[in-house]
């Protein structure tokens, strides 16, 4: 064996050794690189996902332990009534969701786990049943040190949270969000994937790049790890925190990643109730009765713990979420799958997938609501607009809640995976989405608007739409990936980091004008306006400009309306906006006036850089980049306190970058780190590294591992055992 295996071991040597009861703990291993990122290897997939489990405790088990009791709907037991739910439903913009004990109880979430646990595929079970017991193992350990709300889970708690994340985040928000009255939206969602063909690459390999945007304080944080089961399972990526599957990633042979997407997978119906019997409504002609049952639920409060029981009301469509006993209405919700299970086995067949076909037949499983995926390997690189999409009938707006007395309503089938939009190989050489609707995931990309039905996504599109329908994170890579040139993997990179200001093409012509057309003396917007001619049109932290330009746009925003500044986020803003315009020309000055004045007086001085303002605190105060106002590709925003200081908590919530090769290459970064210990030193390593505008190599091979690790929980010998059996007995065997 190899010298480096020795100094491993030997670094090692004061590594403890676990002593837990269960049996699978004498069969994995977690090997911590330099970063804090587990590298979890076990001799059966079940004592790899046990140790999963147990690595996430380790560095988080208070926010996932939050997480289950969400989905079990007794979160209120440790937060108090503020968790129950306000009026029982209640939005939460940071959070994503639609919140409260009460709607998870009306969901159903773990009630139909439990029901139909004999439903979720068994070797799925298996991995579920492990991983909950890697964290028992945690707490049955660490019992006198952690807070005392903290119990044991088990196999359909796991699947109950992989069931919430979907029922909860994306089901019920579309929706409540064709109700009239529930207008709340998510801010700043989104997330960005590409990759670019072998053709247009430099060297001639496939570069995949990930870039998911999510808060990083909430139940949306990534985890990275790498899960090792030789022969079984070689596969690496993020999971949400108390997940055990990845959202993205990547295994020895293909990569993969999720951008959020809007099909049309959930509808409301307006039910008549008879006015003689509120426990009644119309069905084709006759009166059926209301399902009620009954949830009991403990308040946690200054006295001690409360109970409160609370009825829940179905249809046949769904859940009743409202009550008009004025008008004899109800409006109950149409779920896709919400009676059933395997919400963790999508990602996990994924996981395991070996190839194209692979991958495909376990999205075409249609156990993943929605996501568009983005699939790479050496020679491949494929993309999907994936949903549980039922077939409606026409003649109705199923973008409102429709008649629920009439049965012409009711869904038809699922349309199968074939039908889904989806490219293979473009002739332009690459693919991406961020966020952005099918049909310009590349140029000339061959789909359709309205295809396959008009009703497929949320908002019918105009049949003859095309590129304007970009954002522009969208529009950013289209300028870039339509080059008639090759890139680098340092190109991509750097794209991963990409801050331009999309806007700046309109913003900075206009300010240009006004002031020359001013005819004024102003020391203070002359200095202003020769930084912002000579700015790189970038949200650099070194740049004052950008300075200028953030709070130009807050301030055009307060004056003249969202929408107004709005149409310099759209794709037309150059026919939109008239530079030329007097009355344009006026209000771009007043915001500047309006900007330079708030500069002046929150910080003291006319000039100041970016990075003083935007930072991230994280056991130390780091200047960021990136902005959220402009929708650049890599924003990093949060909320601006009494000294002005942006403190940012939201923004991308982890970056990967993959080389397709064999061994491929990979690069990643979390913003915040692997664990949640201030004291730890990955709480801001990670950091560090993106204020700096640096990526971290992603360790992957046996080799790679060992040279890396940091310490080691368990048998620190596996890995070096596996390697010394040959790498036959560690890959999958699979050419």
């Amino acid at each position: 064996m190899r010298f480096f295996l020795y100094l491993v071991m030997a670094a090692c040597a004061s590594a403890p050794v676990f002593a837990a009861p269960d049996a699978l703990a004498a069969h994995v291993t977690i090997y911590r690189d330099h970063y804090g990122t587990p590298h979890i290897v076990g001799d059966t997939e079940e004592a790899t996902f046990f140790g999963y489990g147990y690595a996430q405790a380790q560095d988080h088990l208070e926010e996932m332990m939050i997480q289950y009791r969400d989905a079990q709907g007794r979160r209120a037991e440790v937060q108090g009534i503020k968790a129950l739910g306000d009026g029982y439903l209640h939005f939460i913009p940071y959070e994503y969701r639609w919140d409260g004990d009460y709607l998870q109880r009306l969901l159903r979430t773990k009630a139909a786990v439990v029901e139909h646990r004999d439903q979720i595929a068994p070797d799925v079970y298996k991995i579920l049943a492990a991983f909950a017991s890697g964290i028992n193992a945690y707490i049955s350990e660490h019992r006198a040190t952690i807070p005392t709300w903290i119990d044991s889970v088990s196999a359909e708690d796991i699947e109950a949270l992989e069931r919430s994340n979907y029922m909860r985040f994306y089901s019920i928000h579309d929706a409540l969000s064709k109700m009239t009255n529930k207008v709340d939206a998510f801010p700043n969602f989104g997330s960005n994937q590409w990759a670019i063909s072998r053709s247009r690459s430099v060297n001639g390999r496939i570069i995949h790049v990930e870039h998911t945007h999510m808060p990083w304080a909430n139940r949306f944080q990534n985890y990275e790890a790498q899960l090792i089961t030789p022969g079984k399972l070689d596969a690496a990526g993020i999971s949400w925190f108390g997940s055990p599957v990845f959202l993205d990633g990547f295994n020895d042979r293909i990569t993969w990643s999720a951008t959020w997407n809007q099909p049309n997978i959930a509808d409301v119906y307006e039910e008549k109730i008879n006015p003689k019997n509120h426990l009644q409504y119309l069905y084709d002609g006759k009166w059926r009765d209301i399902r009620v049952s009954y949830a009991t639920f403990k308040i946690k409060n200054a006295k001690g713990m409360e109970s409160r029981t609370l009825p829940l009301y179905y249809t046949s469509h769904g859940p009743i979420v409202s009550f008009d006993r004025e008008h004899n209405r109800a409006y109950s919700v149409k779920l896709p799958n919400f009676e059933g299970v395997n919400y963790a086995t999508g990602l996990y067949r994924i996981m395991k997938s070996r190839n194209l076909p692979e991958f495909k037949a376990a999205l075409a499983l249609q156990l993943i609501p929605r996501w568009n995926f983005l699939y790479s390997d050496p020679k491949n690189i494929f993309w999907v607009h994936n949903g549980n999409v039922a077939r409606r009938a026409p003649g109705y707006d199923w973008s409102k809640p429709v008649p629920g007395w009439t049965k012409n309503t009711e869904w038809g089938p699922y349309l199968p995976f074939k039908e889904y939009p989806q490219v293979e190989n473009p002739a332009s050489g690459f693919l991406q989405n961020c966020n952005n609707p099918p049909w310009v995931v590349t140029r000339n990309s061959g789909l359709k608007p309205l295809d396959p039905a008009p009703w497929y996504l949320q908002q019918t599109p105009k049949a003859d739409a095309g590129e304007e329908a970009l954002n522009t994170r969208g529009e950013r890579l289209f300028q870039i990936l339509t080059q008639s040139k090759k890139f680098t993997l340092a190109e991509m990179t750097d794209l991963g980091f990409d801050t331009w200001i999309v806007p700046s093409d309109v913003i900075v012509p206009l300010l240009e004008r006004a002031w020359a057309n001013a005819n004024r003396h102003d020391p203070r917007m002359a200095h202003a306006m020769d930084l912002i001619k000579k700015w790189d049109r970038r949200s650099s932290k070194e740049s004052a400009a950008y300075t200028y330009i953030y709070f130009w746009g807050m301030s055009y925003r307060d004056l003249f309306s969202e929408a107004k500044f709005g149409r310099f986020m759209d794709y037309n803003r150059k026919r939109e906006i008239n530079i030329d315009s007097p009355e344009e020309q006026e209000m771009a000055l007043k915001a500047l006036d309006k900007a330079l004045a708030h500069i002046q007086k929150t910080y003291g001085r006319a000039e100041v850089r970016w990075g003083d303002i935007n930072v991230v605190v994280r056991d130390g105060t780091f200047p960021l980049g990136g902005t959220g106002l402009y929708g650049v590709l890599h924003p990093d925003e949060g909320i601006e306190q009494s000294n002005g200081q942006i403190q940012c908590n939201d923004g991308w919530g982890h970056l990967l970058i993959v080389m397709e090769s064999n061994p491929k290459q990979v690069w990643s970064l979390l913003p915040y780190g692997e664990s949640q210990n201030p004291s730890s030193p990955h709480y801001n390593d990670q950091t560090k590294l993106h204020s700096q505008r640096k990526v971290k190599r992603f360790w992957f091979t046996p080799e790679e591992i060992l040279d890396h690790t940091e310490s080691v929980w368990g048998n620190r010998n596996r890995l070096a055992s596996q390697l010394n059996r040959g790498r036959a007995g560690f890959a999958l065997g699979i050419p």
